[in-house]
This record gives structure tokens, sequence and C-alpha cells, in this order.
């Protein structure tokens, strides 16, 4: 049986205190600690959590009159503003004063030379201080490598997968794994979103040349991330479509080249003192985000701390952003940074940065923003939701009631129809072409084993109406719903691959470049996952354009997918004028905007 630890335990790994004698912070799974376990001397509290500090970021302090620190040990707070210099607690000025003070922080980092070399120095000063957590690292160790021992063995039949993505924890997962296994030949999958930073992919190389006997691949998105910006916005805060469309989506391809009958469990590194979202994670997943896959973490206990004392102690390589300043490593220009994150960003990959301000600079006009520079500088972006001010927001798609029957609605898109439209419909049951009547562009859609609706659908070929009828009148309201979530990505569908990626049977396939979007029949199980997952457009891109968002009502998970409400039949001028999404009347019933 896996040990879980209570809160009260995971509390009291949260706490480091410090020894002057050692010049080292000390962890203890002790409850209570008063002196050194190697010196004996008096610690004091220091924090709940710390990660350490490299020459570049040192000389930040420097500049602001902290120093010489060169032979300093010196540790930042994860949770506040604080730097702790052999103990004493400094801080640097509000951010308001750093970003003023940029320009001339980047060139005083500049005028130094020695920084490869300073860290060379402090790598090995800081794994000398840490020696005094030893037997604390041994049970931590231990802990993490029986972990992995016990739920491999508990899903012996599936596939293990390492999910490395350059940064410090997956680092830390990716050498348990292989210790805790004893083999080297455990697949590795980096999910190259495009917008990793520069020392994230020269640490992937370097790692693929140090660990050659790792099978290493990459899962890159087709999408060229800029272009969808020009297309659909930034992402912001509220509606991260990037982490869709440029990391699930292509990971899920990858998974599913591996062959159908291949059942995956995949290593991560989450931890649950990253973000308050994280902290009810579990440490085993079964049925993850993408594809139907078994996900497992063997450091979700973990603290900063506890990642850099096994790195340190362990000798291992690791992202040279980290030596930077930065805390974490992933997109460079995520809407979530801090704006700590997006200094760095500006400092040490100005030509990136300068490029994506031009950009925001650019859509901020578009959107009709009327002072662009400041909406950019006050990241007013990263807050937005929906599409308002681009010319092709999301609007709605018209719909109306049509023929004798209540139960049948025609819809109005601006796409031509063309055979594409079947893959839309094979979620909501068999597709049935024989019945129809093909210069009507008419096929049947029916139920199976259960699942599914029956459905009449006339589409003719080049035109642009779908007519709908729903053959169960007793489910007409809610049928119709589901009908309109697919009709909106038949219009809106650019082949992101989020629907890939929210299918749990793997049924979806989408090649961008090839403009494929592919329905398995003898995959789906009409289960509706891939229908509902994206909320009351039915569709992420449809979504991120919308003109009126409904953050206020939905919630998203850790990566932006929004979770589904149920929609509420109701009066159709009880929604506000302009409200995005398709609007269907059903005889004497009604949808509202969802």
């Amino acid at each position: 049986m896996l040990n879980v630890m209570t809160w009260q335990e995971v509390n009291v790994r949260s706490c480091v205190y410090w020894c002057s004698c050692c010049r080292a912070p000390l962890r203890t799974p002790a409850h209570s600690i008063s002196r050194c376990p190697v010196c004996a001397s008096q610690v004091s509290f220091l924090s709940t959590d710390i990660r350490p500090v490299f020459s570049r970021e040192r000389r930040i302090l420097e500049f602001y009159g902290y120093g010489p620190l060169h032979d300093k040990m010196i540790w930042k707070s994860s949770k506040s503003r604080h730097y702790f210099i052999d103990g004493q607690k400094v801080t640097l000025p509000s951010m308001d004063q750093l970003r003023e003070d940029i320009h001339t922080i980047a060139d005083f980092i500049a005028g130094f030379d020695d920084h490869d070399s300073l860290d060379r120095h402090l790598i090995d000063a800081y794994a000398k201080s840490l020696q005094v957590n030893r037997v604390y690292l041994c049970q931590i160790e231990d802990e993490a490598l029986t972990f992995v021992r016990h739920v491999t063995e508990r899903y012996r039949n599936r596939l293990i997968v390492v999910s490395f993505s350059g940064g410090k924890d997956s680092t830390v997962v990716s050498d348990i794994v292989r210790r805790a296994l004893g083999r080297s030949d455990v697949l590795h999958v980096f999910g190259d979103t495009t917008l990793e930073d520069r020392n994230t992919y020269e640490y992937i190389r370097r790692f693929r040349e140090v660990n050659p006997l790792v099978p290493f691949f990459e899962a890159r998105a087709e999408h060229d991330f800029h272009k969808l910006v020009d297309h659909m916005g930034p992402p912001s805060r509220k509606m991260r479509w990037c982490c869709t469309i440029f990391k699930a989506g292509p990971i899920n391809n990858f998974f599913q080249t591996l062959g159908d009958n291949v059942k995956v469990l995949t290593f991560y590194g989450i931890r649950r003192s990253e973000s308050v979202q994280r902290a009810d994670y579990n440490a085993v997943t079964v049925g993850a985000k993408i594809g139907n896959q078994i996900t497992a973490s063997p450091v979700i206990d973990w603290t900063e701390f506890d990642i850099w004392l096994y790195i340190l102690l362990r000798k291992l390589p690791f992202n040279d952003s980290y030596r930077l300043g930065y805390s974490r490593v992933g997109c460079w220009l995520c809407p979530l940074n801090s704006a700590w994150s997006d200094m760095l960003a500006e400092i040490f990959f100005p030509e990136d940065s300068e490029r994506w301000r031009g950009q925001l600079v650019d859509f901020a006009r578009r959107i009709g923003k009327p002072d662009p520079e400041t909406y950019v500088a006050e990241k007013g972006w990263a807050s937005r939701f929906g599409g308002a001010g681009l010319p092709n927001r999301w609007t709605g798609i018209e719909a109306r009631p049509c023929g004798d029957m209540d139960n049948t609605v025609e819809y109005t898109v601006t796409r031509p129809v063309n055979e594409e439209i079947f893959e839309f419909f094979k979620p909501l049951g068999r597709i049935n072409q024989e019945r129809g009547r093909k210069a009507l562009g008419e096929f049947f859609v029916e139920s199976e084993n259960g699942r599914g609706f029956d459905l009449l659908v006339q589409a003719p070929p080049g035109g642009n109406t779908i007519r709908v009828t729903v053959l169960d009148p007793t489910r007409a309201d809610e049928i119709q719903r589901y009908v309109k979530y697919q009709v909106n990505k038949f219009q809106t569908c650019i082949q992101c691959t989020a629907c890939a990626a929210a299918c749990p049977f793997g049924a979806i396939t989408v090649r961008p470049e090839q403009r494929v979007y592919e329905v398995n029949p003898d995959k789906c199980t009409h289960c509706n996952e891939c229908v509902i997952h994206f909320g009351s457009t039915g569709c992420l891109v449809a979504k991120s354009l919308s003109s009126y968002g409904t953050a206020e009502k939905e919630a998203e998970d850790e990566d932006g997918n929004f979770i589904p409400l149920v929609a509420v039949a109701g009066p159709l001028d009880g929604g506000r004028s302009g409200d995005s999404g398709v609007v269907a009347r059903m005889g004497t019933a009604e949808l509202s905007r969802d």
C-alpha cells in the first residue's frame, strides 16, 4: 500500500531552518528541531521553501548594493520576495522600480564575463553545504523509488513513459524512474511547444547526448504560434488555448502512433506545492487528460528545496535558465508568467521579447485599445477573454426552425459544406448514407449499443445550410445542443488537435498540415467527451474567439481546458444583445445562449 502523507506531515516538510555554523539550510522530518544534527549548533527558522541563487541573479542584488556576493550562501524564498544572504533576510526593490532600471540592470550584468566559472563554483559550494541534509534526502528518495516500483508493478502491462519538459522537476523524475527500475531504456517524451527558451532546447540536446540509451521522442505542434495569435488573439489566463494546441494535442498524436493496443503509464513532475490548483492533485490519476493514459508523480509532495537538494547532491545537470534566476521554465511568453519572469525574458532574450511585444502592440491596435503601449506594458492581454474587436470574432451561427417538424433546426454556416461534415457527426452516432437521398446531401445518424442519437441530416455539398431533425422528440432540446456544438466545430475547425486530446479512446486523428480531421467509427464509443469538453461553444477555437466569455460561470483545469456547463432552456430574449453562440428554436422550446 502506498504511503500517503497527511497535510500536517507535508507542512512539517515545508519548513527550512538555518545553521549559521554550517552555513547551510536544513530540512528535517522531525516535528520540531532546535539544533543542527551535524554540529549541534542552535538553528533558526528560515522560510517555508527556498531555491539557490546563481551568478546573474546575484548581480541584480549587487546592483542594489548587496555585495560582493561571490562567496556567500544565498537562497531565495519560493513564496515571497525575500532573499537570504548567509541567513540574513534582504529584499529587492519593488517590481515597478526593477522595471524602471531594467536596461541599466541588463548592462550591469553584461559587464561581467565570469558567470559560468562562478556558477560552477557555486554548484560545488551548494552541494557541499547541503550534505547536512543527506539523511533527509535518503528518506524522500526511498519513498519516491518505492512509489515508482509499486506503481509499475500495479500497472505492469503498460508502456512506461517519462514526460520530460526540460525543467528541474522532470529532470529529477527521469533519474528516479530509471534508478527505481534499474534500466535506461525508459521512453521519454518531450512536448515541444516551439515556445521554450533556447536554454531548454540546449538542455534537451545535452540530456540526449549524455543519456544515449534513453529512447527520446519530441512531440511538436504543426501550427505556427504567431500565426494563430493573429487569427485568435494571444492566449490569456482565462483561455490558454496554447496548452491544448501546442502540448496536449501533439503528445496525444504521438501516443496514437504507438498502436491501438498500447496502454501508457506516464511519470511526470507535478508537485502540489507549485500552485493552489495543484494542491489537490492525486499521486496517481487513472484516465488522464491526454488519451487513456495513467499518470503518476513520484515527487508530488516534494518542495522546491527538495528538488534542488536531489539535483545538487546527486550532481545532475540542469537547465541553464535556472542560472538566470527563473524558478520555473516553460513557454517563455506564457500569460501566467510572473512579472519577474517577464523581466528576465527582456534581459536575457531581448530579441524574442521585442518580437512578442510588437505583436501584442499590433493586436492591441487591431482591437481598438486607445493606448496600446500601456495595454501591453500592464499585461492587459493576459486578462482578456474572447475575441471582441477581432474581425473574425465568433458571434455564433444563424439557426432557425425549419419544416413542419417541431424537432428540425436549420443552421447557416459560412464555410461551404463538404464531405468533412460526416466526421463532425460521427461522435453523435453511426453514419448511414445508404438511407439518405444523395441529391439532398441527406444521411442518417444512428445510435448504437445504447449510445449516440438518431438524427436525419440534410447537408447539400457546396451549400451553406445544415438541416438536422431529431428523431427522438423526448430529447430534442438536449440533442440539438450537442448538434450545435458539432456544427460550431465544422465551421471554425483549424485542426487544432484539441478534440483529439480530449478523446479518451484515441478515436480522433488530426493532421494539421494535411487539414485532416478524422473520427475512427470503430474506436468511437459516442461518449461525447469531445463534444462537450470545451463548454458553451463546443469548440476551443470558437471559445477563444467568442465575443463574450463566461469565465465567471465555467471552471478550467490546469491546462486551461474548460469544464462544460449543462445548458439550460430559457426564453430567447432573456440573453444580452449581441451574445455569442448558436441560438436555436425548436417548435415551442428554445435554447438560450449557453
